[in-house]
């Protein structure tokens, strides 16, 4: 029976992530990250049509936002690790801003990917998609939209330039050399775009916490069944913690106990 006790991934070339579990997880079984037994209940039941939050009872909101809480710590962490596997010296942080108070997101979504296709042939003078980038859509104050979009392996665009590409309102670009350690860009990101993932996941109920081109590198990921504890010197782990997580087998959930490691990557490992 084919079954792993180990999952790494790697994002970027310095640092990758070890989750090893005390039980071997099956394909038949329904592997659960902290999830409680009302959940696993509902993955039997019929899917029930979805409400807008307001329409959801007290108790119906308590629990799409418990729900909603742990969709946006995994959201942060696959932007996280999208981020650390496409940084580059030519990374850079880019805002656009409306001069007019777009509250329609559809409305926003359109501008914004007419602006994306549009930098695209300014950049690269061609309609085939090159462009590599990340977006997150995020609310102001006011209402309106706007967009916070990582572009990675992309060259220096005069400002007026981004301007008139742009043509809706502000634009702030920041490059990210001042970073000392790219591994450091995901977590320096992430911080700025964690808001409109939230807003997003609450608003835009089965809608994408982030967009993003389809060319960017994906995370390598590996899993394997291993008897041995893996021992590695304390000078390559950056974290470790330990954490409870649950397996649906046979009919009921039962405890897998995790260890979660973060290694430092360099060639002798």
């Amino acid at each position: 029976m084919a079954g792993y006790t180990l999952k790494i991934v790697r994002s970027g070339s310095s640092y990758y992530e070890i989750w090893e579990y005390e039980k071997p997880i099956y394909i038949q079984d329904k592997f659960i990250e902290d999830c409680t037994t009302d959940k696993v209940d509902e993955m039997d039941k019929e899917k029930q049509k979805r409400r807008n939050f307001e329409e959801l009872s007290e108790y119906e909101q308590q629990e799409r936002l418990i729900r909603m809480s742990k969709t946006r710590l995994e959201a942060k962490w696959r932007l996280l690790r999208i981020i650390d596997s496409n940084f580059d010296n030519k990374t850079s942080f880019l805002t656009l801003t409306t001069k007019n108070n777009i509250q329609d997101r559809d409305e926003f979504c359109t501008k914004l990917k007419t602006f994306i296709k549009r930098f695209n042939y300014h950049v690269f003078n061609t309609k085939k998609s090159k462009l590599k980038y990340l977006a997150v859509l995020e609310r102001q104050k006011r209402g309106s939209w706007h967009a916070h979009i990582m572009l990675f392996s992309v060259p220096y665009v005069p400002h007026k330039e981004l301007l008139d590409v742009w043509g809706h309102g502000a634009v702030r670009i920041n490059k990210l050399d001042h970073l000392d350690d790219s591994s450091n860009a995901g977590r320096y990101v992430a911080k700025y775009m964690e808001k409109g993932i939230g807003q997003e996941l609450l608003e835009s109920f089965g809608k994408k916490s982030y967009l993003s081109s389809r060319n960017l590198k994906k995370t390598e990921e590996n899993k394997i069944y291993l008897k041995e504890k893996l021992d590695f010197d304390d000078s390559v782990v950056l974290y470790e913690t330990k954490y409870t997580s649950k397996i649906y087998r046979d009919g009921r959930l039962i405890d897998n106990p995790v260890r979660y490691l973060k290694i430092k990557h360099s060639e002798e490992n």
